[in-house]
């Protein structure tokens, strides 16, 4: 089943056991919903492979694509990829929570819920994906910026005490 949407949602009455395989298409508006300011915009495609049983489902998230967000160093537009795959192991009504420790993702949901929404999931997996520091690679940063930056910090040398806001501080301390 192909979807194009910004919510994805699973069913889970009517599903049959065995495996169903779900695909989604999430862009920028998917991340926006979720007052996400890092990610500016994204093409990604999510394959979901659910695999239903009695009194539980196991589902496979594949997420692949790019996102864009913006350079740490010079704030011009960085695409990145996004390869993950995640499990998520999904309890129907009252499953021991013991059972499935080993786990990483899962949750628990009443039997009478008749759909899944995998929206947290799926942003959760693609932001826990990124980078802890998201900057070009060498040399491909915007040359003004670069350029820019390299004069703001021969300033700071030169006044080192003018652009301190400490400054005023060690002369308190030397008093």
């Amino acid at each position: 089943m192909e979807v194009s949407s910004d919510t994805l949602i699973i069913p889970v009455k009517g599903l049959p056991k065995g495996e169903s395989t779900f695909h989604f298409a999430i862009d920028g508006s998917f991340f926006a919903k979720f007052g996400n300011t890092r990610i500016k915009d994204a093409d990604c495609s999510v394959n979901v492979s659910a695999r239903r049983r009695s009194t539980m489902m196991e589902i496979v998230c594949r997420i692949g694509g790019f996102v864009v967000v913006e350079c740490d160093r010079c704030l011009d537009d960085l695409p990145l990829k996004v390869d993950v795959e995640r499990m998520l192991t999904v309890g129907f009504g009252a499953v021991d929570v013991d059972d499935a420790a080993d786990e990483d993702d899962m949750m628990v949901v009443s039997s009478s819920d008749s759909v899944i929404s995998l929206d947290q999931f799926v942003y959760d997996y693609v932001c826990l994906s990124l980078p802890l520091v998201m900057v070009h690679p060498e040399g491909r940063c915007n040359p003004q910026m670069l350029a820019r930056l390299e004069s703001g910090s021969h300033a700071s040398e030169e006044h080192p005490e003018g652009n301190n806001p400490f400054g005023k501080l060690k002369e308190m301390l030397k008093k």
